[in-house]
């Protein structure tokens, strides 16, 4: 009865560790949008339009600036789940496509690039970022009021955390 019950929890923890977790911009895995986008014509307002809120903003000491958009889809390692190995071994591979898109002073779209990029993060790796502090979420906040956005306070929290990761 108790060989059942053990091979029973090894049973549902392999199923388990087999999921998928996916947050981000969705709409950036969507190839047709990039066709409305035209660089040196397209505004924020455009790829706002297009592609949501960003997850980051950064300027430029010239004022240019770039909105990046992450879509991260994230499995659980199956080492996660043997005990004690989890302990130190356990983590998750991330899928992570990043999409860049830069403005010049007056917000019209220079150019846009799309990366891809896949790694394993340790779970303790990926603990320590969520308790780092990071701004981004008050440069996302400040450029969607500077341009009379919504801000998605939820949006913005989702990606803590993944910037150690997806950067």
């Amino acid at each position: 009865m108790q060989l059942n019950k053990v091979l029973g929890l090894f049973a549902i923890l392999f199923i388990i560790s087999s999921c998928a977790t996916n947050f981000g911009s969705s709409q950036t895995q969507d190839f047709g949008r990039y066709l409305s986008v035209k660089e040196g014509e397209s505004s924020k307002v455009d790829i706002f339009d297009t592609f949501g809120q960003p997850g980051d903003v950064n300027y430029f000491e010239n004022l240019e600036s770039v909105w990046v958009y992450y879509a991260v889809s994230m499995t659980t390692s199956g080492a996660t789940y043997i005990p004690v190995v989890g302990l130190f071994a356990g983590g998750s591979n991330s899928n992570t496509q990043i999409s860049k898109f830069y403005f010049d002073p007056n917000g019209i779209l220079l150019k846009v690039e799309t990366s891809s990029k896949t790694q394993y993060v340790n779970q303790w790796v990926g603990m320590g970022t969520v308790f780092s502090s990071n701004d981004y979420t008050k440069r996302i906040e400040n450029e969607m009021a500077k341009l009379e956005l919504p801000f998605d306070q939820f949006k913005a929290l989702e990606i803590k955390g993944m910037h150690s990761i997806v950067d």
